[in-house]
């Protein structure tokens, strides 16, 4: 794979810090080693280096998550130079508690798509999953209906991601709530099978069949499958459902399984941990570290790190891993 092909077909995935203000007990720390959660954030001066040399190289999108990235110190200095850049898809994944009106108003409304991880809109089911207090909940709340002033307008793409665990946040009930809440503030929903990261958790366990009947029973319609993401069929597959007057996907990641691991090269982002590592496959600890590189301003070898990261997803390093901290 050459840099250019890299750089144009997947956003670079930035895990800004591990800081988190939540403990959700089914965190998977976007794969990284849960021992550095509320220990890094990534270093400015590198990001900034790195993110002006691979724009120069044809990077077309980014994508800010965490941790949570609006606790990231410098928060309004990167979305500054991110506006700056001009990336053509911008994305930004937030649990939503700590997001401000000036952020929101000043640079997320520009964003091509702010998701925010919610789960339920319930506030007792909330808490029993991130273990959060009442007032983070009510700052959610009170966010994601400033967030919905510009969906409503149709200027930004709010998503809502919602991942059903067995016996907590699963009842036709509590999806419903979400659906409608979706419909209200015309956000777009995104159900997640739920997928354990270690053997205690797999009791939770949900399937994709059972999300797509519990949608269907509330009156979701299904659209016509759009069975190809970024120009391959065996990942991430949208199932595309209409509730109401908005429209919403349901997604099975299904990491381990051969066919996901075949075709995850062709598929999945670039992803840059809070240590300036690339780290290409959640299952594993593999990581090509760019810290000294970029210290260095070894361009050269900066932009082979990348192409040696995606040629490592042909190994297919997560096959046959049904649990993440396998």
């Amino acid at each position: 794979m050459e840099i250019k092909e890299a750089l144009e077909n997947f956003p670079l995935r930035i895990a800004l810090t591990d800081f988190c203000n939540l403990k959700c007990f089914f965190c998977s720390n976007e794969g990284m080693d849960l021992s550095c959660k509320n220990l890094r954030n990534i270093d400015y001066g590198s990001l900034e280096y790195l993110l002006i040399l691979l724009k120069k190289k044809g990077l077309k999108g980014i994508s800010l998550t965490g941790g949570e990235p609006s606790l990231y110190p410098q928060i309004d200095k990167l979305l500054t130079l991110v506006e700056k850049l001009n990336f053509e898809q911008t994305f930004f994944h937030t649990n939503g508690t700590h997001l401000t009106p000036e952020l929101i108003y000043k640079h997320l409304y520009k964003f091509s798509k702010v998701a925010v991880s919610i789960h339920t809109v319930d506030f007792d089911t909330w808490q029993k999953l991130t273990r959060g207090p009442r007032i983070l909940f009510d700052r959610l709340m009170k966010n994601l209906e400033i967030l919905a002033e510009h969906s409503k307008k149709g200027d930004l793409l709010v998503e809502i991601k919602v991942v059903p665990m067995k016996g907590v946040n699963d009842s036709e009930q509590t999806i419903k709530k979400v659906l409608d809440f979706c419909s209200e503030r015309n956000f777009k929903f995104k159900f997640l099978n739920f997928e354990p990261i270690s053997e205690d958790q797999i009791k939770f366990e949900t399937t994709l069949d059972f999300l797509k009947a519990k949608v269907e029973d509330l009156g979701g319609e299904k659209l016509p499958t759009d069975s190809s993401f970024r120009g391959q069929m065996g990942y991430l597959p949208l199932n595309w459902y209409r509730y109401k007057n908005v429209k919403g996907v349901l997604i099975e990641i299904g990491c381990g399984h051969p066919d996901v691991c075949k075709n995850c090269y062709q598929s999945n982002e670039i992803f840059l941990d809070p240590g300036l590592n690339l780290k290409p496959c959640h299952s594993t600890d593999r990581i090509f570290p760019l810290k000294e590189l970029i210290k260095n301003k070894q361009d050269q070898k900066i932009l082979q790190a990348i192409i040696d990261s995606r040629e490592y997803l042909k190994t297919q390093p997560g096959r046959g891993k049904n649990i993440w901290g396998n």
